[in-house]
């Protein structure tokens, strides 16, 4: 699984969990419904640090719990190594 597929799988969910449209996080995040879009359905090849802690914060989350998913463990990200 690739980062971008990690994040759009987290996000996914948590947006599901909480009944929220694309429209609701793009407002709370600042972040284009264009490019929420873009990253649920996995359109970008990389996904930045900083857009991953504004997500996270978005959804009340720390990036910790954020990334705190078996998706996001070493051995089950395709890395460059």
């Amino acid at each position: 699984m690739t980062i971008v597929e990690a994040v759009s799988d987290k996000l996914g969910r948590k947006m599901s969990e909480r009944g929220w449209s694309i429209y609701k996080l793009s407002r709370l995040s600042g972040i284009t419904p264009n490019g929420i879009q873009s990253i649920l359905h996995k359109e970008y090849k990389d996904i930045k640090l900083s857009t991953i802690i504004i997500l996270a914060y978005s959804l009340d989350m720390t990036i910790s719990e954020f990334l705190s998913d078996n998706n996001f463990l070493y051995e089950n990200l395709e890395l460059y190594r």
